[in-house]
């Protein structure tokens, strides 16, 4: 019986013990403080960037058209070379037009002098008129149809001369020849394309934007020129925004919006027709951030724990634009505030904290 007695009397004494001990270590876990991390609720800007692909361009094309009607004399440049504006380009043989201007200018000299001779005529008449009978009357001499006819032979050689003048095509503008599409012996009909310049003094990417990019770009913004072909990085800014927009592709029903991004700076490594990645970013105002781990989430409502007193606090908070990094709180914070980044998982309202 005492022996029955003593035993109970020891796991009574055990339990107890057990019992005072998890006492301790509760009232111990109660006081000790979590490790946590912190940043301070801060104004800044959510940096945006846009991405879009394009193609390096002239800074200003020049295309050359035939003046007249001809048949190509003689090439005077190629592909690839450096021509200044008025430097000739090619020339076209004109026989046919300078045998017409030589037939022209004959048919004005005798149209002159028919019309002198009938002045003459007119005067000879006159004096027979008079020396007959003082009072006879002499029609008034009619030069109209010689002066018509002489007008219109003027117009003619002027027009010719100035075909012979334009023999010699020249080019328009300062450039590099991009394209010829003439060759001797050839029949070229007025206005017809026989020359391409391009101006390599400066670049500009061409390329589209999707209707969701276009409508937070505006010209004047910088961008960022990058591609495969080329080490640099060139800097440049938006001078044409399409006002209107298109279709991507034909069978697509996606809008985009053509822009071109004029360089700053050239560079010889720099070439037309190179494929290049423009990276524009998008201004913002200022805004109150915290790092998007500190934003925890109880259904739809966000949160934070700011730490006040040595505290997690929990405070509800709004949220706003999201970035890579931070997001935006419109409501529920305040700048210098400081709030819980790591360990706000495992924290509940008025959880003592120890930042690390």
């Amino acid at each position: 019986m005492m022996d029955l007695f003593r035993k109970k009397w020891f796991w009574g004494a055990l339990l107890g013990l057990v019992v005072i001990v998890l006492v301790v270590v509760n009232m111990a876990s109660l006081n000790k403080a979590a490790a946590v991390k912190t940043a301070e609720v801060t104004e800044g800007s959510i940096v945006e960037q846009i991405y879009t692909n394009g193609t390096l361009e002239p800074k200003e094309t020049a295309d050359v058209y035939a003046p007249v009607n001809g048949v190509v004399e003689d090439v005077k440049v190629k592909q690839g070379d450096t021509v200044k504006k008025g430097q000739a380009l090619l020339t076209l043989s004109m026989d046919k037009v300078e045998d017409q201007l030589e037939q022209e200018r004959i048919n004005l000299e005798l149209t002159e002098a028919e019309r002198l001779e009938a002045k003459k005529q007119h005067f000879e008449d006159y004096k027979k008129i008079k020396n007959e009978s003082p009072d006879g009357e002499v029609d008034e001499l009619d030069l109209s149809s010689y002066d018509l006819k002489i007008r219109s032979t003027r117009i003619t050689i002027a027009s010719l001369e100035k075909q012979l003048a334009d023999r010699t095509v020249k080019a328009t503008a300062d450039g590099v020849v991009t394209e010829i599409a003439a060759d001797p012996g050839q029949l070229l009909a007025e206005g017809s394309k026989i020359a391409a310049l391009a101006d390599i003094s400066g670049y500009k990417a061409k390329a589209r934007l999707s209707e969701l990019d276009a409508g937070k770009v505006s010209q004047g913004m910088k961008a960022v020129v990058t591609g495969e072909s080329f080490a640099g990085v060139y800097e440049g800014t938006i001078g044409y925004l399409a006002p209107v927009a298109g279709k991507t592709k034909a069978d697509s029903d996606d809008a985009s919006v053509e822009m071109t991004v004029d360089l700053t700076k050239p560079s010889p490594e720099l070439r037309a027709g190179y494929n290049v990645t423009l990276e524009i970013e998008i201004p913002d105002k200022t805004r109150l951030l915290v790092p998007i781990e500190a934003v925890q989430y109880e259904g739809e409502q966000a949160f934070v724990y700011k730490v006040a007193d040595g505290k997690a606090v929990k405070t509800p908070i709004t949220t706003g634009k999201e970035g890579e990094e931070q997001i935006e709180i419109v409501s529920g914070a305040a700048k210098g505030d400081v709030v819980v980044t790591e360990g706000a998982d495992s924290l509940r309202d008025g959880d003592k904290v120890k930042t690390s």
